[in-house]
């Protein structure tokens, strides 16, 4: 639901500075459609800073910085952990609709209540891809004035797919999402009935990592500069490849994002 690149908008640090950055995060109910998760409230937030080593009209090679936090309502410790990495990333704006970024990082792995600790390398390779659409004068949807279409689309390719030593698994996720923002007479919230999917696969046959999920829902939308609060729900199919399970079930989210 919420994946965005390590490249935000010159901001806050001023347009010259190296600087650059995000943060954002995402609160689930349930975390996920699998019996397992049900009744599970899953959150997670990050922080990722970025200082330009050398940059053209195309490209920004940066050493980055993450920290990122995960906690969920039923204790279990992949869902309670801190995790921080340093790197170097390649960033290329293919076009004004598509970037790349290649990265590779040094990650640190921490859960916290126990002493479980883990680091290691990521190689990644992520991509992002935005059209905007601005409706014409009068056009309306559900009753409302319609303002835009909205088409978004993004992946990464990683390995290995954690930090246990020896793995050489590579993981690769997608998502994408079709929406269009109505207009709610003069509040500067946005509704935003939307269609999404989101689909992973990994080499080693991981029943949580072979998966395709659509959904339908609709969110309301609080834009700000360089990023937006959304919170929402949506009804989805997650269809497990590996087990050939199918479950089907409605879910709350709510999240923030903000370049920098």
């Amino acid at each position: 639901m919420l994946s965005l690149l390590f490249s935000a908008p010159a901001s806050a640090f001023g347009e010259d500075s190296r600087w650059h950055g995000a943060t954002g995060g995402i609160v689930r109910f349930p975390n996920d459609n699998q019996p397992q998760e049900a009744g599970n409230l899953f959150g997670e937030a990050w922080l990722k800073l970025g200082y330009t080593i050398h940059k053209t009209d195309k490209l920004n090679f940066s050493v980055i910085s993450l920290s990122n936090h995960v906690m969920d309502s039923a204790g279990k410790p992949w869902n309670n952990s801190n995790k921080t990495g340093l790197g170097l990333s390649l960033s290329w704006q293919a076009s004004d609709a598509l970037n790349l970024t290649f990265s590779a990082r040094h990650d640190w792995y921490t859960e916290r209540g126990n002493d479980f600790r883990l680091s290691g390398p990521r190689y990644a390779v992520d991509y992002y891809y935005y059209r905007y659409w601005g409706a014409e004068a009068g056009e309306t949807m559900f009753g409302l004035d319609r303002s835009a279409t909205i088409l978004k689309s993004y992946g990464t390719l990683a390995t290995p797919g954690s930090l246990e030593k020896g793995d050489r698994n590579i993981v690769l996720t997608l998502g994408g999402e079709l929406s269009r923002d109505l207009k709610l007479s003069e509040s500067d919230w946005i509704l935003s009935p939307f269609v999404d999917v989101d689909f992973a696969w990994d080499l080693d046959g991981n029943d949580y990592n072979n998966k395709f999920i659509p959904g339908v829902g609709a969110k309301m939308r609080y834009p700000w500069k360089h990023g937006e609060f959304f919170a929402g729900g949506r009804l989805s199919a997650d269809y497990r490849s590996v087990s050939g399970t199918t479950t089907v079930k409605p879910g709350l989210f709510l999240g923030w994002y903000k370049g920098f």
